[in-house]
């Protein structure tokens, strides 16, 4: 009974991994109903891991389960991408701070393998890709706690930033403002890497807010 438990439990994570892979790529859009029945024929499952999925989900924030409605993907005001961005504001300047004093050889030769893959990647792995860059700058500062909640944030944002880039010059300019950051933190300059980060972040606000 122990393994069918397991197995049981495997399945439900495998296709969470799947769904939030779907919304997070923008397979998904906001506001977008999820039929579990559909997804069950999908990927050749019974209703009852995709059910426990959709409630995983739904504890991460990327979906909204209603009685009577069913599941849908979460949608996002805008208030809310302003106090995402203000977090990222307040959050990673500090972090980039406290983690370029103990970055490796290592650690820049990994942000700069992300750099190169994210010039050629395919639009759905780009949030991912670019959450994996600023999750390595900010790693040698030894706060896990707050690389937990940043990565939820970036995952929410990335949504949305992913399908302002594929209208925009939005990918390429941030392919620019990466490299900088990057190069501010090999030569240890903090204020620099700092004031770069920030205008960074703000850059994605306006490409998320154009008007604002």
């Amino acid at each position: 009974m122990a393994t069918g438990l397991l197995d049981k439990t495997t399945i439900s994570i495998q296709v969470a991994q799947e769904l939030r892979r779907r919304i997070l790529a923008g397979e998904y859009p906001q506001g977008v109903k999820l039929q579990q029945e559909q997804i069950a024929a999908e990927l050749g499952v019974s209703r009852s891991p995709v059910r426990e999925a959709l409630g995983q989900l739904e504890a991460e924030g990327l979906v909204v389960l209603t009685p009577q409605k069913g599941a849908q993907v979460s949608p996002i005001s805008r208030d809310e991408i302003s106090e995402l961005l203000e977090l990222r504001l307040l959050v990673e300047p500090h972090l980039l701070a406290l983690a370029i004093p103990a970055m490796t050889e290592a650690d820049f030769k990994r942000a700069t393998a992300i750099i190169s893959e994210m010039a050629d990647i395919e639009l759905g792995g780009w949030s991912d890709a670019n959450w994996r860059l600023h999750e390595t700058l900010y790693a040698p500062a030894a706060r896990p706690g707050m690389l937990k909640l940043l990565r939820r944030t970036h995952e929410t944002i990335g949504r949305y930033i992913r399908m302002q880039v594929m209208a925009t010059n939005g990918r390429a300019d941030a392919h620019k403002e990466h490299k900088l950051i990057l190069d501010a933190c090999q030569k240890r300059d903090v204020e620099k890497a700092e004031r770069l980060l920030t205008q960074h972040i703000e850059a994605a606000g306006r490409m998320l807010h154009p008007e604002g």
